[in-house]
């Protein structure tokens, strides 16, 4: 039986959302080793809406996801990334980081449409189409991170990067192994 949700966003639409949201990916992560990974500016734009971007995806997660283990997954999303921008926050206090532009108070066009992607996905697809946003978007937070500790041009914000970075690089295996396992 075809639900209200599938009638609305056909398999052609699901398909053409997939791709952007891979594109989308590929930007991100482009952009996530170039003026990401050596820029204050930059570093703390992405990884502002990053977060953003995480905790909303988590909360419609929560609304439409069909498995137990993928709603258990989004509370941890929203409890960590809450927890990065708090973290992120207080780096963005100190001394260190006096020049660098304030947080972004709203999630970018890219993220917006992946969001978008992920409400219209759905019941039978929605698990899925979740998890590979997060595989997409933890991937290009680990490049982020990565970069910014190794080459970033402010001291606080590389510290904040290197703490940060472990945490992501558990998301995104925790991610691939439940994609895995609900494939």
């Amino acid at each position: 039986m075809m639900t209200e949700r599938n009638e609305k966003h056909g398999t052609l639409h699901r398909a053409v959302d997939k791709t952007s949201d891979a594109l989308g990916g590929m930007v991100g992560r482009a952009a996530a080793n170039t003026a990401g990974s050596t820029s204050a500016a930059s570093f703390v734009e992405n990884a502002a809406i990053g977060d953003m971007y995480e905790i909303a995806a988590a909360k419609v997660a929560l609304q439409h996801a069909q498995s137990d283990l993928v709603k258990a997954a989004a509370l941890k999303m929203i409890a960590d990334h809450t927890t990065s921008t708090h973290q992120l926050r207080s780096a963005m206090i100190m001394n260190e980081t006096k020049g660098v532009p304030a947080l972004p108070d709203s999630i970018d066009a890219r993220r917006k449409t992946m969001l978008d992607h992920l409400q219209a996905a759905p019941a039978d697809k929605f698990d899925a189409t979740y998890l590979d946003q997060q595989i997409l978007a933890h991937k290009e937070t680990v490049d982020l991170m990565n970069g910014f500790k190794d080459s970033g041009d402010n001291a606080q914000l590389r510290s904040f990067a290197a703490g940060t970075a472990p945490v992501v690089e558990r998301h995104l295996a925790a991610m691939e192994r439940l994609r895995d396992q609900i494939a």
